[in-house]
């Protein structure tokens, strides 16, 4: 009688029992790694009878410590993958968003004066890119982490089978990614603005203004991040979702790439004129006063249109950007733990 491991296969593939003169050989695929084959207790518990006969057993009990071993490695390696994702994605995109600081200014800078400064200056395009791209890592890592963990913990309570039950599901989930992400979002976008608008260092920023400065701008970003975030992730999900319905199949990478850019779109549409009061009120010669007062200001003294200043690039950049960043997620995930952590 011998029970074998085999080699990892993702997914539970059921029970290989072959019978010899000698003994009998059950083995499980289960989907914990290469060298493990560890199951839950329900597995067994559902194939006892069988693994009893094979065994000679009534249960094999799965070790807690081993299970718990690997949901810890798995939740670190999940920040991880979030992380590099990220900062490759917003590296790419770095030059985009100086534009579209440029153009959200009061003192907007014209395409042909900005394509003339970046072609006598190319590094023009890069300021702030470091203590952006670093402080995006940890962002997105706890927006990824704030979803998924909402997400979860809704699913498994709430159990929505309605179309509109996971509409709200997807959207209460996407409400926390979007708090998550004002908590290391604003200072890193507060000296990325900084640099691009002043030629402010790091350095002589907290000189000036030192650690309570760097929330500056945090009113008006926490509730742009919620509405652009609620908005992102339900329309995503809902594309992906009526994508499976029509076809009958999860989307490719590139159908997943451009449903991702049309929410991104209209999420970055949806929150433009937030972004509008949170760049001026986090460049060096920053707007005083609340950020609904700056808003009616700016659609008084300035039209309604200037709140969307800046429209071009963020629907060019932020969609762009934040469908790379799921699908390098994700895509990193499949190739290094054989799963994804946006589950459709």
């Amino acid at each position: 009688m011998l029970w074998k491991q085999t080699p990892y296969v993702r997914g539970c593939s059921g029970l290989e029992t072959t019978s010899t003169s000698a003994s009998t050989s059950t083995s499980v695929r289960c989907d914990y790694g290469p060298a493990l084959a560890v199951e839950t207790q329900s597995f067994f518990a559902a194939h006892q009878p069988v693994l009893g006969q094979a065994m000679g057993s009534s249960s094999i009990p799965p070790s807690p410590r081993i299970m718990q071993h690997n949901q810890h490695h798995s939740r670190v390696g999940t920040a991880a993958v979030s992380m590099l994702a990220a900062g490759i994605a917003q590296f790419v995109h770095h030059p985009v968003y100086t534009f579209k600081t440029h153009r959200q200014r009061a003192s907007t800078l014209s395409v042909v004066d900005f394509c003339r400064q970046a072609k006598t200056n190319p590094s023009f395009l890069f300021k702030g890119v470091w203590p952006r791209s670093l402080g995006c890592m940890p962002e997105k890592m706890l927006k990824m982490q704030a979803y998924m963990a909402v997400l979860t913990y809704m699913e498994e309570r709430a159990k929505p089978k309605s179309e509109v039950g996971k509409l709200v599901t997807w959207g209460v989930a996407g409400c926390a990614a979007g708090v998550a992400t004002t908590v290391i979002g604003c200072p890193a976008e507060l000296l990325m603005v900084q640099a691009q608008t002043g030629n402010v260092s790091v350095r002589q920023f907290f000189q000036e203004k030192g650690l309570r400065g760097i929330y500056q701008g945090a009113s008006v970003t926490i509730w742009r991040d919620i509405g652009f975030n609620m908005t992102f992730f339900t329309s995503r999900q809902g594309f992906i979702s009526l994508y499976h319905r029509q076809f009958g199949a999860e989307p490719q990478k590139s159908a997943k790439f451009a449903l991702g850019v049309v929410a991104g779109m209209l999420a970055a549409s949806v929150s433009c004129p937030l972004d509008v009061v949170k760049t001026r009120m986090q460049e060096e010669h920053a707007a005083k006063g609340r950020w609904y007062v700056q808003l009616a200001m700016i659609a008084r003294h300035e039209g309604v249109r200037a709140l969307y200043h800046g429209l071009g690039p963020r629907c060019l950049a932020v969609p762009s950007m934040m469908s790379l960043f799921a699908l390098l997620q994700e895509s990193m995930e499949m190739y290094f733990f054989g799963d994804t952590v946006l589950k459709h």
